[in-house]
């Protein structure tokens, strides 16, 4: 048994740790693969014991995953009890356990069982047979590998030798032709929740691009529109790793085949379409068949495959391609690196490196360069989202309070918590960096600086980069322990272990609520020093904090509806593509409701979601009454831990999968139509499966009170594509980083058919709003004239 001590540098931990795994796995458990399945020999009979499994066991392919699963899920608690890094001067490892420090034990050992177990997962995030049973073969051979690969990383990296790449990426930080932001200082804070004026130019010069696709898309004559008739369509993309991207990436596509893209201004994103959305903008330049040639090319290799992940990295061009942004991060210390900006690495490695890993440009990795493009207004401007966790008091703070306060002290105390445990949206565009709820925005090139006092400090340095970006837009794995119990729970055996853990996790549920075991990735506070500036509703936290720590906005809604509906932005239609697991079981389109309802914003239509019980619509709306309920999403993060138990009792059950349960009840597009005024009641649904009265839609989709029309678009099984299907096919699982080509082909052909079967009452429904706003501008034109005459001629009666 070996211990480490701190003193050790993280690339020798990382292979001594890998060794000691593949050791331990070698030595317990062999494998024989088959055409159907594998048999395995276990030596360890606690495993046999807790999983009832003879000696010699034949898993089926289906039982594959959780079978990994499990063998990794002992790994990792193995390695959690036998590995322990403690601080320590001396770099030497010990034959003695090391002293145990004060802290709390169950804290310490939940916190690296929670790490261990998110890598044990990651390394059965490729569900593909041969990849993985392969890769476990191998490991051996990577484990001998990896100390030299990391030695080369490690000179790679080192920013004082002047022979090493790190030096000459710092050397070329200062090259005002390679980074030309470096000369644009100081960069200042904007204040308001108005739009930038680089935005308002953009959607002026997308207009006249838009004025095109409306002619094109609806038949009609150019020279007859008027520009402010143009209905404002916007997309959104969901989270769902690979899964999601492609499929956003196959939605996009059925909308430019149909025109329909071309009428659209924004496009937002959450986690995995945000990788989407950095690759057509910076590699593909909004050419579908470009990008969809790109994805086969490079997805057919994990993320953490390590030969060709070194490769990349160790390997002129692409080494200093993809590590300046990490390296530069370091050197000039914009924040701490954290595990997102590795997987960001990873990341980049796999996705933003050309087909052609010889001819590589790092002008593509700023999502500031992507203004090339939507300046000219030819493609719709980019919404990148995180998500910012502002946590109340933690458990210790509020027990020492409880035993120093009043009853009434205590119960104000209470309240001031739930109010602050929330998640603040950013956003990331071509332009500005930013959150609406403060208000304050700072410009894209400049993310990367220190501020004070409304205003960049010290020397400029370069943009922070999409090699670093990338992690942060999909790090779910920073979730809080809570969260992400409750994501991997399902694939773990109900045995006495995970049992324990079920009552850890049940008792201290609300304060792993609050707990990020892997801290989230961080920008620079660009609020320092502003606190008069900024509404009064700015947690206290973000006038203190050096840095502003943002993760995968998936874990706060996994649509990026919040963006796109700020008033300033006028936005009419949304076109959403969810391609989230468990799709009937997730509130996202309900959350947003909840969400509109806080802000005041109308015209939501509050019917938007999976239909419901009538016990869930009751008590729905008993708790939104309820005095202690402040959003929607509270009330509904009660009733989904009822539906949670309802599931765990169905378990091992035969289940006809959650998308396709939701076939069943909503159909491939769905649309919703809400009203400005203050009742919903004149709201209107246009099912795929109802046969709505074309008048009565007509009607409602026309009506001067007509608010925001929702399109939303479930990535569900179709008929006419047997066996693609996101529940059972394993290449759609979000934990899966390896496609083929034919998988690929295959996830693009279920977007396109899905929205295909809807592209009719889409049409219409665009029809519709374009003659409304048109109807409306002719009156108000009309009521102007009238005022305007009627002015004149009492002008003229007074003379």
């Amino acid at each position: 048994m070996l211990w480490f001590r701190s003193g050790w540098p993280w690339w020798a931990r990382i292979g001594q740790v890998h060794a000691t795994a593949n050791a331990q796995l070698k030595k317990h458990i062999n494998w024989d693969i088959g055409r159907k399945g594998f048999s395995f020999t276990t030596c360890s009979s606690w495993i046999k014991s807790s999983r009832g499994v003879g000696e010699d066991s034949k898993l089926s392919r289906s039982d594959y995953a959780r079978a990994a699963a499990w063998a990794f899920f002992a790994a990792g608690a193995f390695g959690a009890t036998v590995i322990t890094l403690q601080k320590s001067e001396a770099p030497i490892l010990s034959e003695e356990p090391p002293k145990k420090e004060s802290e709390s034990g169950t804290w310490i050992s939940l916190t690296e069982y929670y790490n261990h177990l998110q890598a044990a997962m990651a390394q059965i995030g490729d569900t593909s047979w041969d990849s993985v049973v392969e890769t476990m073969r191998d490991s051996v051979s990577y484990s001998i590998s990896l100390p030299a690969w990391m030695r080369k990383i490690q000179h790679v990296m080192d920013t004082e030798s002047k022979d090493s790449l790190g030096y000459e990426i710092v050397e070329d930080s200062t090259d005002i032709t390679l980074n030309p932001e470096i000369a644009w200082s100081p960069a200042y804070v904007r204040l308001g929740t108005q739009l930038s004026n680089e935005e308002a130019k953009f959607r002026n010069n997308r207009r006249k691009f838009t004025k095109k696709g409306i002619a094109r898309y609806l038949d009609i004559p150019e020279s007859s529109i008027d520009e402010r008739d143009i209905p404002t369509i916007a997309i959104t993309g969901s989270g769902g790793g690979y899964r999601a991207m492609i499929a956003t990436c196959g939605y996009i596509s059925a909308l430019q085949e149909t025109g329909l893209f071309d009428c659209t201004t924004y496009l937002a994103g959450v986690s995995g379409s945000t990788w989407l959305m950095a690759l057509f903008y910076s590699l593909a330049e909004y050419n579908t068949t470009t990008l969809i040639d790109h994805i086969k090319a490079r997805t057919g290799i994990h993320i953490a495959f390590l030969p060709a992940a070194m490769e990349l990295l160790a390997t002129a061009p692409t080494d200093k391609y993809l590590l300046h942004g990490i390296i530069e991060k370091m050197h000039y210390g914009y924040t701490g690196v954290s595990i997102a900006d590795i997987y960001g690495v990873l990341l980049s490695s796999r996705l933003l490196v050309p087909k052609n890993e010889v001819i590589v440009d790092r002008d593509s990795l700023k999502i500031s360069s992507q203004r090339r493009i939507v300046d000219t207004g030819a493609a719709p401007m980019p919404i990148y989202t995180a998500v910012r966790h502002e946590i109340g008091l933690t458990g210790a703070e509020q027990e020492a309070v409880d035993e120093s306060a009043t009853q009434p002290e205590k119960t104000a105390i209470q309240e001031t918590k739930k109010r602050e445990s929330w998640f603040q949206w950013f956003e990331f565009t071509p332009y500005e960096v930013g959150c609406e709820e403060v208000g304050a925005w700072i410009p894209t090139w400049s993310l990367g600086r220190k501020w004070r006092n409304g205003a960049s400090v010290e020397a400029p340095v370069p943009e922070l980069n999409l090699t670093l970006l990338l992690g942060t837009f999909g790090s779910a794995f920073c979730a809080t322990l809570s969260h992400f119990y409750k994501e991997v729970r399902p694939a773990l055996p109900d045995i006495a272990i995970s049992q324990s853990l079920d009552n850890i996790i049940n008792e201290k549920d609300a304060d792993l609520k609050e707990v990020h075991p892997i801290t989230p990735a961080g920008i620079p506070n660009y609020l320092l020093g502003m606190k008069s500036y900024l509404p009064q509703t700015c947690p206290e936290s973000m006038h203190t904090a050096k840095d502003i720590s943002l993760m995968d906005a998936g874990l706060d809604n996994n649509l990026a509806m919040y963006p796109l509906l700020r008033p300033e932005r006028e936005v009419d239609m949304i076109l959403a593509f969810d391609c989230s697991a468990d799709l009937p079981d997730v509130p996202w389109l309900e959350l947003t409701a909840g969400y509109t309802k806080k802000r005041g914003i109308l015209g939501w239509p509050v019917e938007a979601g999976w239909p419901k019980g009538e016990d869930f619509e009751r008590d729905l709306k008993m708790m939104e009454e309820s005095q202690e309920v402040e959003s929607t999403g509270k009330a509904l993060g009660k009733v989904q831990k009822e539906k949670e138990k309802d599931r765990r009792r169905k378990k091992g059950k035969q289940s006809s999968g959650s998308a396709e349960a939701a076939a069943k009840t909503l159909g491939p597009v769905t649309i919703w139509t809400g009203t400005i005024e203050e009742k919903s009641a004149d709201s209107v649904t246009m099912n795929e499966s109802e046969n709505a009265d074309k008048i009565d839609e007509e009607y409602k989709l026309r009506s001067p009170n007509a608010g925001i029309t929702v399109v939303y678009c479930p990535l569900i099984p179709n008929k006419k594509l047997p066996g693609v299907d996101p529940d059972t096919s394993p290449y759609m699982s979000t934990w899966n980083f390896v496609y083929t080509a034919d998988d690929v082909d295959n996830v693009i052909a279920l977007a396109q058919t899905n929205f295909n079967e809807g592209e009719a009452r889409i049409r219409r429904a665009v029809r519709l709003i374009y003659e409304r706003k048109k109807q409306q501008r002719v009156e108000r034109e009309r009521a102007q004239k009238e005022l305007w005459r009627d002015s004149i001629l009492h002008s003229r009666r007074s003379a």
